[in-house]
């Protein structure tokens, strides 16, 4: 994979946060911040668990950025992170409000609304398109479109192999393809 220049930045900041550089850390944080956020958001379906999810994000990294031997890893290695913290604020969750809270997620991420062939005519609309997805490829599909992360990152990051990777891909395309080509076609 080509490095860009954002790539490249992201390296030297990491390189200076590692040798305790305070104002390469907090640039670092505010450039990645956004995406932990999204990402989190992504993974735990509402953004004011996931804003508390991005600091524990932030504090374990930071108490093993030092660790981190290959910068250019650092995409993977924080989304990594991420991916475990958001896993234990889910595990949390389930555990406060176990019986309510997994019924409703599994509907939620799993399954379309039942209506939603009746919303069909409303018009070509993606995002509607991408929740229809289940979870799993809908992370895949976000972390490589809108995260620009490659296939063996994002195999590293969620700690699948990059086949698994790969067919989450293929599917979430098809199936986006055949939503947003019904529409398309849906006569008025």
């Amino acid at each position: 994979m080509e490095r860009g220049s954002e790539r490249i930045l992201d390296e030297y900041l990491v390189l200076l946060a590692q040798g305790g550089s305070r104002p390469a850390l907090d640039l670092l944080v505010r450039r990645w911040t956004p995406r932990l956020l999204r990402h989190a958001t992504r993974l735990l379906g509402a953004s004011e668990p996931a804003r508390d999810t991005v600091q524990e994000i932030w504090a374990g990294a930071l108490r093993s950025l030092r660790g981190l031997s290959d910068p250019a890893q650092f995409p993977a290695w924080i989304y990594a992170i991420a991916t475990r913290k958001c896993a234990d604020a889910v595990r949390r969750a389930v555990r406060r409000r176990r019986s309510e809270e997994a019924a409703v997620t599994d509907r939620a991420l799993n399954a379309p609304p039942p209506d939603s062939m009746a919303r069909a005519g409303d018009g070509l609309d993606l995002s509607d398109a991408l929740r229809r997805l289940p979870v799993d490829q809908r992370i895949v599909i976000d972390m490589f479109y809108l995260d620009d992360l490659g296939v063996e990152e994002i195999a590293a990051a969620l700690g699948i192999p990059a086949g698994t990777v790969k067919s989450r891909l293929h599917h979430a395309r098809q199936v986006l393809k055949t939503h947003l080509e019904g529409e398309h076609h849906d006569p008025h």
